[in-house]
């Protein structure tokens, strides 16, 4: 017998997936954390360069294998699919275990570089891993529980992001000169994630004929197509899209906050920080999935858009006050799992049967473009800022010291921390990077470097070297560069962050007129489902019968605002509701009442020519425009 969705989340095919899912995540951060610890430690990298290449080695896969994940998660069972990467994931620990071995115990230079590879191959586990995860939920739930598995996926997925970052610092920090143990570690919980991968049930495949696609771009340009066109898949990844672009540009916008705060936030700081937004999907998204109840909550996306640009306006304003800046970013996250979870429910439920995994691995290759947008966007940003003085130069004395190196530079983390240089008189000069008590009496000591030197040597006992020096907010700055390369300019971004807040809140409230120009009723929708949420709850059954493009009527027996509503919230696509009520049925809610008539709804209570015409021009309208009508086919009108 072949295997059947279940209308329970307390299955064992559930249970496993999560489980193996958590587990895939966690390591997913465990080692990009780890692996640009370690990186820095060996000095195979500069901080700068690791924050701008561990995206790139992480996401990279899954533009270069989009085609060939969405290929193998239609073409085989999802099942096998998802077994297969969590055992490979063995093998990749296995690679981070050899890694450590080679950087630490024998001090070879390809010892980080392998390790920083095993990030790469995450990203190939996560490219693959992710479209089969997320086709096998609707395969797994029946429709009306498929909410309250994505609240409990999404949940548990940005829980382990936390849990995964802050564990790879902290593992970094204990197993210090130890490293390989860190690889131990995760080993471990790759075997225990790979055994949860056989509590899932065998799948069977979904399009066991479809042929390889020798050509991988056209595989990806017919499913961009066809999402784009699918009116409710549209809307499902433009919006998933968009919370990408925005991760990754708040990232970037807390990146560089920590870099002006005296002292430095380091990685690690940063990354606490960070990880509050996924606290606070991870208490939102299975909240949303709870209330959503039996159907996809649409209603549900706009409120999240409101809290989110709320919140980030109180981060911009608080930016300097940690505690409250913390407390924003939960509640930013909060919002986020409203907004999250009823978008990627949809594109579930959605993409056909046969070809799930495909248009998910699409979806992630939008992704991948919006956060490569977000990384542009920052860039011109930081740029216009200093055109525009918001950034401004700061001044610099430079030849402070001329010399060569003594010895080889002490790094503490990652971060120069003592450098001895003998000028050309024979005097040394000591700088030395001190934190006191007071937070505000230290110096910072930075180092011009680049990729390339990272391939081959950082600065070495001999070299001639200039220092240049600057103050900052009451700190000393001082730069070391190689002979005969020009001073570098530096600016102080410290205002810039509350601008990038500021501007998130705005292209949030942007994407949210796109979306509902996309789906007019949007808060109808959301007033509606905030005034009834504790009152019932609305099971929708056979969605799947609603054509996912193209005009449609719907006949329906309600005769009654509240019914009509239910209805609308109900379906995912634009719908307008020509209601037949008589006088005494009329329900008293006139905000709402008042708001459906301008998007959703039209009333009719009598047969009056004029309204009747009225209502017949805007049917028209409707379905000229390829959205759906719903009428009112029993009790008024027969």
């Amino acid at each position: 017998m072949a295997h059947q969705p279940v209308d329970s989340l307390k299955n064992r095919s559930f249970i496993g997936l999560i489980i193996a899912q958590f587990l895939a995540g966690f390591n997913d951060q465990a080692i990009h954390a780890s692996a640009m610890f370690f990186a820095l430690h060996q000095h195979a990298l500069t901080e700068a360069e690791a924050i701008s290449l561990m995206p790139i080695l992480f996401f990279a896969p899954w533009a270069i294998f989009c085609t060939l994940a969405g290929y193998y998660a239609d073409r085989y069972s999802k099942t096998a699919t998802l077994r297969l990467w969590k055992f490979a994931e063995i093998v990749i620990s296995l690679i981070l275990i050899g890694g450590f071995v080679l950087g630490t115990n024998y001090h070879h230079p390809a010892g980080p570089w392998i390790v920083l590879a095993t990030v790469f191959l995450m990203g190939m586990h996560a490219a693959f891993f992710a479209p089969a995860k997320y086709g096998a939920m609707p395969e797994i739930l029946q429709p009306h529980v498929l909410s309250r598995g994505n609240g409990i996926l999404e949940s548990t997925t940005f829980l382990a992001a936390i849990l995964g970052t802050v564990t790879g610092g902290a593992l970094s920090w204990w197993f210090s000169g130890r490293e390989v143990w860190i690889g131990v570690v995760l080993l471990v919980l790759s075997i225990i994630g790979s055994v949860a991968s056989l509590l899932i049930a065998p799948l069977p495949a979904a399009n066991p004929h479809r042929p390889f696609p020798v050509n991988l771009f056209k595989p990806l340009w017919h499913n961009l197509k066809v999402l784009l066109k699918a009116k409710p898949l549209a809307l499902s990844v433009l919006g998933i899209a968009f919370f990408i672009f925005m991760v990754a540009y708040m990232r970037q916008t807390m990146y560089m906050h920590g870099e002006t705060r005296n002292p430095r936030w380091d990685e690690f700081t940063t990354s606490l920080v960070v990880a509050a937004v996924a606290l606070g999907v991870g208490l939102g998204a299975p909240l949303a999935g709870q209330l959503s109840g039996g159907k996809i909550e649409l209603g549900m996306v706009p409120l999240g858009c409101l809290g989110m640009i709320a919140a980030t306006v109180v981060a911009g304003i608080f930016i300097n006050h940690t505690a409250v800046l913390v407390a924003a970013l939960i509640v930013i996250g909060f919002f986020s799992g409203f907004y999250m979870v009823p978008l990627y429910t949809l594109l579930q439920h959605r993409a056909p049967k046969t070809s799930k995994g495909d248009l998910v691995a699409t979806s992630n290759f939008i992704n991948v473009v919006g956060a490569m947008a977000a990384s542009l966007l920052f860039y011109f940003s930081v740029l216009g800022a200093r055109w525009l003085g918001v950034s401004p130069e700061v001044a610099q004395t430079d030849r402070f010291a001329v010399g060569v190196l003594v010895d080889e530079p002490v790094f503490d983390n990652g971060h120069l921390a003592h450098v001895v240089i003998r000028d050309d008189d024979g005097a040394e000069h000591v700088f030395k990077a001190k934190k006191y008590l007071d937070e505000f009496d230290f110096a910072v000591i930075e180092f011009d470097d680049n990729l390339f030197h990272a391939f081959s040597a950082n600065f070495r006992a001999g070299d001639r070297v200039i220092v240049s020096h600057y103050a900052l907010r009451d700190v000393d700055h001082y730069y070391l560069r190689p002979e005969g390369q020009p001073l570098r300019a530096v600016y102080d971004n410290e205002r810039l962050p509350r601008f990038l807040f500021f501007g998130a809140a705005g292209m949030t409230l942007a994407i949210l007129v796109l979306l509902t120009a996309k789906l007019p009723d949007f808060f109808v929708r959301m007033l509606f489902w905030l005034a009834n949420v504790r009152r019932f709850r609305v099971k929708a059954i056979g969605m799947h019968h609603l054509p996912t493009d193209g005009p449609a009527i719907l006949a329906t027996n309600c005769d009654r605002l509240e019914a009509s509503l239910q209805l609308v919230s109900a379906t995912d696509r634009a719908t307008l509701f020509v209601l037949c009520e008589s006088p005494e049925q009329r329900e008293a809610a006139p905000l709402l009442r008042a708001l459906a008539q301008r998007s959703s709804l039209v009333t009719l209570n009598g047969l009056a020519d004029a309204d009747i015409a009225q209502a017949l021009r805007r049917a028209e309208a409707v379905l000229a425009a390829g959205n759906l009508l719903a009428v009112t086919a029993d009790g008024v009108v027969h």
